[in-house]
C-alpha cells in the first residue's frame, strides 16, 4: 500500500485592526479553499470543515506548550539560517466558526508586536499547515507568524520527508508519519468502505434469500388454503344436495301418506308438491282425515256433488281458490 503524502502549505489573512489590537487571528477559511496564487498544485483544493477542524484543535490542545506566533516564520528557518526566533505572541486554543473558518483565540501579543501591528509595520497573519496531498485535508497548524509577504518563500524545502520529520521533532508535534499515525489514510478509508460495501451486499443477499423463502412459503400456504376452501365448498354442496334430496323424499312420503289416510284429496297433490316441507307439514298437522265416503268421491266414485264438505272448504280457503275451482280440479283429477 502506497503512503499518503503529507505536505506543507501556508496561507495569510490581513489583520483587522480597529481601536485595539485583536486577541484573535483568522488562520484558515472554510474549505474547500485555494490560495490566490493557484495553490495547491497536487490536489483540487484544501479541505477544512467542522469535523476536520475539531481534530486540528485537539492536536493543539494536546500540546503542553503554548503555540508561538513569530515573525516571518523564523521558527521554521532558524535551523537553516541561524537567526534567533523572536516571539510576537502566544496562544493555546483555536475555535471553529461556521461560515468563516479556523481562528486562534486568546492571543497574548508582546508589547512590541502590538505596537508594530498598530503602526501597520505588520499587516498579515500567516499560518503554515500540514495537509494530505491526495485529499487536501488539513491535518495540523505548525506555525503562525506576522508577515508582510503572504506568499512565503523558502517553504519548498520543508515539504519533503526529512523536513517534515525535523519540524515534528522541533515543535513536539504529533507523529504524522503515515506508518504510525492513528489518522486513517485515504486508501485505508477506501478499503474500509469496500469491506463495508461487501458486508452490505452480503447482508442484502441474505435478506433477499430470506424474502424469497418467505414468498415461497406464502405461495404454498395460499395454495393449501385454496385447496381447503375448494374441498369445503364441495362438502357444503354435497350436504345441501343431500339435505334437499332428503327433504324432497320426506315431502313425497308426507303427500303419499296424506293421500292414503285421507288428509288430502288427490286434487291437492299438485298444490302440495309446490309447498315447502315446513308449510306442508304444518298444513297436514291441522288437517283431519276425510271420511271414507268423501275420499271415494274425491277419487271419482261420486256422481259430482255441487257442495263441499266443511273440511274441503277449509282446504280451499288455505289454497286460496273458490269452491267451484276446487270442485273442477277435483273432478279433473278424478277422471
Amino acid at each position: 500500500m502506497s503512503k499518503p503524502a503529507v505536505k506543507v502549505a501556508s496561507l495569510a489573512f490581513e489583520i483587522a485592526v480597529g481601536g485595539n489590537v485583536p486577541t484573535e487571528a483568522h488562520l484558515l477559511p472554510v474549505g474547500p479553499f485555494r490560495a490566490g496564487d493557484g495553490r495547491p498544485w497536487d490536489c483540487d483544493a484544501w479541505q477544512l470543515d467542522a469535523t476536520i477542524a475539531a481534530n486540528v484543535i485537539q492536536r493543539l490542545l494536546d500540546r503542553k506548550n503554548d503555540t508561538l506566533i513569530d515573525y516571518e516564520h523564523q521558527s521554521l528557518r532558524s535551523e537553516w539560517n541561524g537567526q534567533p526566533v523572536i516571539a510576537a505572541g502566544w496562544f493555546h486554543d483555536m475555535e471553529w466558526r461556521d461560515g468563516k473558518g479556523l481562528y486562534a483565540i486568546g492571543v497574548d501579543w508582546t508589547a512590541v508586536a502590538k505596537q508594530r501591528i498598530a503602526d501597520k509595520e505588520y499587516r498579515y497573519i500567516s499560518a503554515v499547515f500540514y495537509y494530505y496531498s491526495a485529499t487536501g485535508e488539513v491535518l495540523d497548524v505548525i506555525s503562525v507568524a506576522l508577515t508582510n509577504t503572504p506568499a512565503i518563500d523558502g517553504l519548498d524545502g520543508l515539504d519533503d520527508d526529512d523536513g517534515i520529520a525535523t519540524l515534528s521533532k522541533r515543535f513536539s508535534l504529533p507523529d504524522l508519519n503515515p506508518e504510525t499515525t492513528d489518522m486513517p489514510r485515504p486508501e485505508e478509508e477506501l478499503a474500509a468502505l469496500r469491506v463495508t460495501h461487501a458486508q452490505a451486499e452480503t447482508a442484502l443477499a441474505a435478506l433477499t434469500a430470506e424474502r424469497d423463502t418467505l414468498n415461497a412459503k406464502v405461495a404454498a400456504l395460499t395454495t393449501e388454503r385454496d385447496t381447503a376452501l375448494g374441498e369445503l365448498a364441495a362438502l357444503n354442496k354435497q350436504i345441501n344436495d343431500d339435505r334437499a334430496a332428503a327433504e324432497a323424499q320426506q315431502k313425497t312420503d308426507l303427500i303419499t301418506a296424506a293421500l292414503t289416510d285421507g288428509r288430502m284429496a288427490p286434487a291437492l297433490k299438485p298444490w302440495a308438491e309446490k309447498q315447502s316441507l315446513a308449510a306442508l307439514t304444518e298444513f297436514l298437522q291441522t288437517t283431519a282425515p276425510l271420511p271414507i265416503t268423501e275420499r271415494q268421491a274425491g277419487a271419482g266414485h261420486a256422481t259430482g256433488t255441487a257442495a263441499l264438505t266443511a273440511e274441503q272448504k277449509k282446504i280451499a280457503d288455505q289454497m286460496g281458490v273458490t269452491e267451484e275451482e276446487f270442485l273442477a280440479t277435483q273432478k279433473k283429477h278424478a277422471r
